[in-house]
């Protein structure tokens, strides 16, 4: 069973488990998550563990390889110099490490296949972590938004807003009453304040028009007076 299906598996078995939680999907999801996420944190140190193991390999592999090259030189120089015993020694010591390097080499493919599968499986498992994720997310707004909204329409059918904007609407009234007697009385008075503005406009026009008529005639008699 690979990590996912294990994830999903023991998510579904709490879940299952749990029947007070039929009904609240939320907190299914929730639960899943967690167990995906310590599913992801065990396969992490599983990698880990076969990525030690995989090093391990790789240096005791290119160990044997050396080991086997310098088996094969012996073997060389011993029947270059006629000693064909100490050759077949060589070649023999050889022929061991051959078989325990294809052994080593088998595991370290064995390794590097699970280090692939293991990959795989965590992109997945990361992947379906992030979609549930977002799923709770957007689940969490849904539900703020449903809340807010039932909010909202309680306190719009609330009979007491309903009676306290009726009183708004009279007391509303009321203030637009007081309002026009206020301009009524503006009103009136702006006429009594224009009517003795236009009074008094006349009385200076013809005080002035008097100055200039006792000015025209004074000179008109010291005219005559020079004259005769």
């Amino acid at each position: 069973m690979g990590i996912i299906s294990r994830a999903i598996h023991v998510g579904r078995s709490h879940v299952n488990s749990v029947v007070t939680w039929a009904s609240n999907p939320q907190k299914r999801l929730r639960l899943l998550i967690q167990d995906m996420e310590e599913t992801l944190v065990k396969a992490r140190s599983s990698a880990i563990a076969s990525i030690t193991e995989k090093k391990e390999l790789e240096r005791r592999v290119a160990k044997l390889k050396a080991e086997v090259a310098d088996w094969q030189s012996k073997a060389e120089i011993a029947v270059q110099r006629g000693r064909d015993d100490l050759a077949t020694e060589a070649l023999q010591a050889k022929a061991r490490n051959v078989s325990m390097l294809a052994t080593l080499e088998e595991q370290l493919e064995s390794v590097l296949r699970s280090l692939a599968h293991q990959s795989q499986d965590m992109q997945g498992l990361q992947m379906k972590l992030q979609e549930a994720k977002a799923r709770e997310r957007a689940m969490r707004t849904l539900q703020r938004s449903a809340a807010t909204r039932l909010w909202l329409r309680r306190k719009t059918y609330d009979q007491r807003i309903d009676a306290a904007m009726s009183q708004l609407g009279e007391v509303e009234g009321l203030l637009d009453e007081l309002e026009g007697r206020v301009e009524v009385y503006d009103v009136g008075r702006a006429s009594e304040v224009n009517a003795a503005l236009n009074r008094l406009a006349i009385e200076s026009a013809a005080s002035a028009e008097l100055k200039d008529l006792k000015e025209k005639l004074a000179g008109q008699s010291a005219l005559s007076y020079a004259k005769s």
